[in-house]
């Protein structure tokens, strides 16, 4: 037995969670209020017999190791040393790792660097030009300070070079981890944040893995950070989620460009709150917020290169899944950090009445553009024609067409048409797309039959599986679970196992099955009453073999017609007979 199976064998998935969430026997399962969004109602249940969990409310699910990954916002090697110390499993190191010894010394020499630049804020005589900065300028309190660990690099050619050289740190080793830099003429080093205040950048385990440097002495570049390096890879790293992760499962993630919108809304008890420090949003920076949360808002400053900003991010974070807002900097401020400073309550409202994206491009795009002239408000709905050309949903179309239309005194038709006529595609769904269903909803007849037969005794499971044919599902994923739940009945079963079931099922599919069998009926039917659950599944069966009857009807109908204009009279009148047959069985 390997070792993750070794894990799994000796930790129960329902201790585990049970000691991070309140857990009560519901069926088979156990539920409880997710641990990773905002719920009142319990939507989060716990397999025993399949060691999986599944929230309903907002998706997440998987094995005791996704588990701890995601509550304790760790990668999946820190999961498998945590969970082995607590199975009692000695994990062996088959191979020696460089690249995480690396780190490691990475991680030290930032750590003595972090503290050798708070002591000179917060201590020393060359560090009160920062602490007046950071304490006047900025509004910062002592706490605050202390809290982020800023600190402050002394206008001095190579003090802190020095400093780590008392600490046997020798020079390759600080410029790998990118605190000194060598002279551009002569031989020698040069600290590379002098003359500045200093950020530490925390990683997601509470690691130092770089700095940003602000200058405080009008000096270019005004923002400097670490380099990339083996320890801090600018694309992945956002700033402050160490600290943000436990409200950001709660309550979603307000994203701002820099680190003093981040602390300063940190001081002022906006805890949900990260950077992408400077650098332009990525895709994977989205990635590691999504272990998190699918809720965003964009707070981004005010001018227009904060707009288009907002326009990026937003493109990546709507292509990935995202739930999007923007809050909306109240002018006359330029952005967070100065909105706090003026009115604290103002920009905590700002970030509550955040608007939809789709609000936020109109209203950026008015307030950037006249609307006086025929011209000007073509020019507005060309510049929005990229944005609403790619909506499918006709109903947010036709929404902001009839805003547009009014606020630009234009008839709805002339602004559909214009975002109609957008080269990156048509707004219009599919209709096959609009009837489609999840799969557990009760409005899906077919997932809700088959998650309903899950619940029942195991005679009624067969009973009505026998009854239903594979041509009564239109849902292929119901097909396929249909016909491994049949596959394993026929095995003169005694009792039901449902690993067994999904090891009838094909590898595609075990997640479906395993979602069926943990969907909680609670408010919807009393799936522990016998008698309940088999009218339920009689009603529900009955209801398909209606829809699956209609169905046919209408295609015999179809091959009617085309015997009739064949003059092919036996067939028509066997067609007939099977159409009479159906309507009498089912309609």
């Amino acid at each position: 037995m390997d070792t993750i199976n070794e894990i799994k064998q000796k930790i129960d998935i329902v201790d585990l969670i049970g000691s991070y969430v309140s857990l009560k026997k519901a069926g088979r399962n156990y539920k409880g209020i997710c641990p990773f969004h905002s719920e009142n109602t319990p939507s989060f249940m716990v397999s025993p017999e399949l060691q999986i969990f599944k929230c309903f409310g907002c998706g997440e699910a998987g094995d005791i190791f996704k588990f701890v990954e995601k509550i304790e916002g760790i990668e999946f090697s820190a999961a498998l040393e945590q969970l082995a110390v607590k199975a009692g499993i000695k994990l062996e190191k088959k191979d020696y790792d460089p690249e995480s010894a690396k780190r490691k010394e990475l991680y030290q020499i930032n750590s003595l660097s972090a503290k050798y630049y708070h002591y000179i804020l917060t201590k020393h005589p060359q560090g009160k030009i920062g602490l007046e900065y950071l304490t006047q300028k900025r509004k910062l309190t002592p706490e605050t300070i202390d809290f982020f660990q800023m600190g402050y690099a002394p206008d001095t050619w190579d003090s802190l070079h020095k400093f780590l050289k008392k600490q046997g740190i020798h020079e390759n080793e600080m410029l790998d981890a990118g605190v000194i830099s060598e002279k551009s003429s002569g031989e020698g080093y040069i600290d590379k944040f002098r003359g500045r205040v200093v950020f530490p950048f925390k990683g997601i385990d509470g690691n130092i893995v770089g700095f940003n440097g602000r200058t405080i002495l009008d000096r270019e570049p005004k923002y400097l950070n670490t380099s990339e390096t083996a320890a801090f890879h600018k694309g992945t790293f956002l700033f402050n989620l160490v600290n943000a992760k436990i409200d950001i499962k709660k309550h979603g993630a307000v994203i701002v460009e820099g680190q003093m919108d981040v602390i300063s809304a940190y001081q002022e008890g906006i805890k949900n709150i990260v950077a992408s420090s400077g650098t332009a949003l990525a895709e994977a920076q989205l990635k590691i917020l999504q272990r998190y949360t699918n809720d965003l808002t964009f707070c981004f400053d005010a001018d227009s290169a904060g707009v288009h900003a907002v326009y990026r991010a937003v493109e990546i974070a709507e292509r990935m899944g995202f739930n999007i807002k923007v809050a909306i900097i109240p002018s006359p401020h330029k952005d967070l950090d100065e909105v706090l400073k003026a009115d604290p309550e103002k920009a905590k409202i700002a970030i509550r009445d955040a608007v939809d994206v789709y609000d936020f491009y109109i209203s950026s795009t008015l307030k950037a553009n006249s609307k006086e002239s025929a011209l000007e408000k073509k020019l507005i709905l060309e510049a929005l024609v990229p944005v609403f050309s790619k909506i499918n949903n006709p109903v947010i179309v036709d929404h902001y067409s009839k805003m547009l239309a009014t606020e630009l005194g234009l008839s709805e038709d002339t602004v559909v048409t214009m975002f109609k006529g957008g080269s990156l595609g048509d707004y219009s769904g599919s209709a096959e797309d609009e009837q489609k269903l999840p799969l557990l909803s009760r409005d899906n007849p077919e997932g809700y039959f088959l998650a309903l037969l899950l619940k029942a005794d195991i005679d009624i499971m067969r009973e009505y599986a026998y009854k239903m044919d594979v041509e009564d599902f239109i849902n292929p994923i119901v097909v396929n679970i249909h016909k491994a739940l049949v596959a394993y009945l026929k095995e003169d079963r005694k009792s039901f196992n449902i690993k067994q079931v999904i090891k009838k099922a094909e590898e595609g599919y075990h997640d479906n099955i395993s979602e069926l069998y943990l969907w909680d009926f609670d408010g919807i039917i009393e799936v522990d009453s016998p008698q309940i659950l088999e009218r339920e599944i009689d009603s529900v069966f009955k209801r398909i073999k209606k829809d699956s009857a209609k169905r046919a009807v209408k295609a015999l109908t179809e091959k009617i017609k085309v015997a009739e204009l064949e003059k092919d009279w036996d067939l028509v009148l066997k067609l007939t007979k099977k159409v009479e047959k159906l309507k009498k069985l089912f309609l």
